[in-house]
Formats: C-alpha cells, structure tokens, sequence
C-alpha cells in the first residue's frame, strides 16, 4: 500500500509529502495540486509499462497522461537545484525517483535521470485501475480493451466497462465487496484456502478476500454491478453485448423495470459515468489500487453520498482507494460509513486520510492540512475554506 508521496521540484510543489491511506480524499479549491500528486503517481505507473521508469526515464507524454515537456513539470518558482524527485513509501519503504530538468531539453517529452530499482508497489501491479475526471459519455458503442496487460482495465475515461460486463458478466468479482445474495444456495467452499489460484479458478466460482481465498457467497460481476448501481441509482439495470468482429460492445440501460432498455444517449450522464466506478471497484484484486477523480460527476446529492458510502465499503474491503473531489456529499458519506458501517462494513476512521490542498495566495505558498476523522463521524480541525460553503451562503440568506 502507498503510504507517502514526496513531491520536489514537480510542477506546483517546491516541496511537500503527502499522506496516503487505505481511503485517501484530496480535497481543496481549483488548482492547488490535487491533480498533480495523482498525475505524479500517473508518470510512475506509466514510464513502468513502457519499461524505461526502470532505465531512469520519466514518460511526460504516454497512453495514461500527458503532462506536457519538460519544462512544463519543473517547479516554476525560486528552485535550489533542476532535480525532479517523486519520492514513493509503501509497506514503510521508500525509494527516489530523480530526474534532472536540461534546459537544452525543455521541450522533450522524456525527462531523463539515473536507472534505479522499484519498490514492490501496488502502483504497478496489473490489478491498478484510474478514472479521469473525463470520463467517456453516453455512445452508441464502446470499444473494447487489448487482450495484453490486464483484462480488467476499464481504461482511463472508463470506455472498456460496457466491453468488461458484455465479456465476463458471469465471471465472479475479485474481491468480498459482495451483496446481499437472494439464496443461500450460491454459497461454495474450497478445500485448501492457502493454495495458489489457478487460472482455472479465476475464470470459475473463486472469490479472493484479503488473507487469500475463502469459502463465502458469491454472485457474478453483472449482479453485483446491477446490486450496487441500484445502491447509488435506484431502480438502474443494465444489458451489455460484445458485438462480435467489430471490437465493439453495445450497452442498453433503464431506471424503471416496467420500461424497454434504451441506449445511452437516451439517458442521463450520471449513469454512463457511475457505471465504470463500480465496475472498476468490483474487479479490483485485495491490495490493489484504485484511483478515481470526481466520482460526484453528474450525480444527484443522495448519491453522491452513496457513492462516499460505497467507496468506504470499497477500502474496507481491502483496495486501497484515492479519491480527488469537491463534493461534501462525498465526504459526508464516509463519515456515515464510518460511524455506522457501510452496509455492514465497518471501516476505520483511522483509514480514512483526508489531505486539503490550501492554494498558494501572496502571502503564503501552497500547503496541505490534514482534517482528523473520528469514529463519531466528526473532524478536527475544520480547516477554513473545507467545505463550509453551505453555512457560508446560509449566513447570507439569514
């Protein structure tokens, strides 16, 4: 698990460390660098798929994220030195990434500095999943991911999920993020929890938990899709197809059982952007990382809070989740799930890491606070500017 970032000399930070945990929430106003500490970790993973993070070369420009030159990561201010360093803790070790800014390359999209040995991160594990803040609208087809890597990206705009549920909705989940099961009939058993997974097995009933393998219920992905969507979305169900010979699936959807299924531009964007969230959630291994930007996007209140709700549910189960919002509805509903549970699930106030991004003004540079979350659901201190827009505007209308 990712427990610390350390950011010198990349893009807004001169210097500064962050805080990771099992659900980490980065917070603050419109440009002070929550982005950055998430396109940070997005550089690392993708220079290691194209394998030069291990030869001491940065990727700027690549499939997950293009940040630009050279000259537009470097730290613009008063700088003591050119180097670029992404320091990365996990399990209690860290390991530095330095590369030196040349003036003579400021406009390659390769930052080059010295080959080093990775630590074992979840940050480039296959079972790792990133949704954009842009995500991918309602189409009348998706296309579908390369067989090479994982089979379970939902890729960065979330445009591999209809092809996902139209391929493996038989296929169990990859974690005991599980619902309510409607029999008890559905529960199974293994023989030898501490024996390795075949791939056999991961095509069959298997579901993994934290400490391996174990003998609990089980529905397949496209029922625990519909379960936990009807959680945010009431009423939401779903028929995802792989339309052979064309690398395309087609996806139908609707809110009311007693309507036809229609196509996505004939609903709302909030569910063709909650969709691939809880399709990323349900695939992803114990252990792995999931990083999510505004998953508030296009959704009422109520479910925002659900999805806070749900998200706590997600780490609890043990994925490590990062989550950039500016929704309060957000935040509420991990406190809710922190002080009663998340359908069940209890999570940790301790789990939860709350980093509140304060941008730079004249008269100080840009800092991070870190708001305590307490097992009552209440935090300390309440940072002026953290999401006290409400009573600011009612103060207003009094």
């Amino acid at each position: 698990m990712i427990e610390q970032v350390h950011l010198h000399n990349f893009k807004c930070f001169a210097e500064q460390t962050i805080t990771f945990g099992p659900l980490t929430l980065l917070v603050g106003a419109n440009a002070a660098g929550k982005s950055s500490v998430i396109q940070a970790l997005l550089l690392l993973r993708q220079s290691h798929l194209a394998s030069m993070l291990q030869g001491g070369n940065l990727l700027l420009r690549g499939d997950l994220i293009n940040v630009g030159t050279q000259s537009e990561v470097i730290y613009r201010g008063e700088r003591t030195n050119n180097d670029i360093e992404i320091r990365l803790t996990c399990d209690s070790k860290s390991q530095n990434f330095i590369y030196t800014f040349d003036i003579e390359r400021a406009k390659e999209y390769i930052i080059h500095g010295s080959a080093t040995e990775q630590v074992i991160s979840n940050l480039f594990d296959s079972g790792f999943n990133y949704l954009n803040a842009e995500r991918i609208g309602p189409r009348l087809t998706y296309p579908i991911g390369s067989d090479s890597g994982w089979a379970y990206n939902v890729g960065a705009q979330g445009q591999y999920a209809a092809a996902i549920l139209g391929r493996y909705r038989e296929s169990p989940i990859q974690n005991s993020i599980s619902g309510p099961l409607a029999s008890p009939e559905a529960a199974f058993s293994i023989q030898d929890p501490d024996a390795p997974i075949t791939f056999e097995e991961a095509e069959s009933d298997t579901q993994i938990s934290n400490t391996g393998r174990f003998a609990a219920p089980f529905r397949p992905l496209a029922a625990e899709v519909t379960h936990w969507m009807q959680e945010i979305i009431p009423g939401f169900e779903f028929d995802a197809r792989i339309i052979e010979q064309t690398d395309q699936a087609i996806l139908l959807m609707r809110t009311d059982p007693s309507q036809n299924f229609v196509r996505p531009t004939n609903i709302g964007f909030g569910l063709i952007y909650t969709l691939p969230i809880v399709v990323a959630a349900l695939v992803a291994p114990p252990g792995s990382l999931l990083i999510i930007e505004n998953p508030e996007a296009h959704l009422h209140p109520r479910s925002q809070s659900i999805m806070g709700r749900f998200l706590a549910r997600v780490a609890a189960a043990g994925v490590q989740v990062v989550v950039e919002t500016h929704s309060d509805h957000i935040l509420n509903g991990i406190r809710v799930a922190v002080r009663q549970g998340a359908w069940g699930q209890a999570i940790n106030a301790n789990d939860v890491v709350i980093q509140y991004f304060i941008a730079a003004n004249d008269h100080s540079p840009l800092r991070i606070a870190t708001p305590r979350l307490y097992p009552s659901g209440g935090i300390t201190p309440w940072p002026t500017g953290f999401f006290d827009q409400l009573d600011r505007d009612i103060e207003e209308l009094l």
